[in-house]
């Protein structure tokens, strides 16, 4: 997922470094070929010998949505003491998803302390690592199925619930309808932005778009709602075409796409 968003924001203009274990097999060679294709910086991607990679097949239907059959490589399992994290400093926003724990910890705790944007990709894992990786991240963004793993279904109370471990802000994304979200700054209200209305083909990688655009609109000092709004028009664009990576959209086509939306779609709209 973190590699999928580190393609994104290389698309929209941004410069992403990619982090990451992978194996010493064939699918190793094909993550890094890939990852430089979309001009990603691959210098943080380490081989762990006698380690396989994860990868997964892809169906998608008719009407876009998509199922994911994935392999589960060991190369997750590996250490994480080499991160140079000492490099999260110069950077203007740190995100991790939850495949990796252990380095996905460090991360996010180094660029707290750094004072460094800490994103959290929290897609469903078992509840004990988001549980931990929530408490390291200032914003945390929930799939549906991963706020259901973290919750078992008090989705606002859940949301609330991590604003009290120390995030700045908590967020799930519900596909067509939207994406709802908490702010330390005002606990007592709900933000809601709607879903940018689109003729979807494929929904593969949107989530990894909306995380990989919402992090570079927080580096380049965006407030969170625009950086919402920002985020929630590139996935929209990346619905509406076939592909993953290759959906997503560049910088001129996000702005021009925001720009087109004088009818208030997409709008922020607030909920005490």
């Amino acid at each position: 997922m973190a590699a999928n968003a580190a393609a994104a924001i290389a698309r929209l203009g941004g410069e992403a470094v990619f982090w990451g274990p992978i194996g010493e097999d064939a699918v190793a060679d094909a993550i890094r070929a890939r990852l430089i294709a979309d001009g990603v910086d691959v210098r943080g991607l380490r081989r762990f010998d006698g380690r396989t990679s994860s990868h997964s097949a892809v169906i998608v239907d008719e009407s876009g949505e998509r199922l994911v059959v994935g392999y589960r490589g060991s190369a997750l399992q590996a250490p994480a003491d080499w991160l140079p994290l000492d490099r999260i400093a110069l950077a203007g926003a740190l995100l991790a998803d939850v495949r990796w724990p252990d380095g996905a910890w460090r991360a996010l705790c180094a660029a707290r302390d750094a004072g460094i944007p800490a994103i959290l990709d929290a897609e469903i894992a078992a509840v004990e690592i988001l549980a931990k990786l929530t408490r390291a991240a200032d914003h945390v963004i929930f799939s549906e199925r991963g706020l259901a793993a973290y919750s078992g279904g008090d989705s606002e109370g859940a949301l609330r619930k991590v604003l009290t471990g120390g995030a700045l802000m908590a967020a799930v994304t519900r596909g067509a309808h939207g994406v709802r979200w908490l702010e330390a700054a005002a606990p007592g209200e709900v933000m809601h932005c709607p879903a940018f209305a689109v003729d979807t083909v494929d929904t593969l990688a949107a989530g990894d778009v909306f995380h990989g655009a919402y992090a570079l609109a927080l580096a380049e000092g965006r407030g969170i709602g625009n950086a919402v709004r920002f985020a929630a028009a590139a996935a929209a664009i990346k619905c509406s075409r076939p592909g993953g990576r290759s959906g997503a959209p560049t910088r001129g086509e996000v702005e021009a796409f925001l720009a087109s939306r004088k009818d208030g779609t997409g709008d922020i709209a607030l909920r005490t």
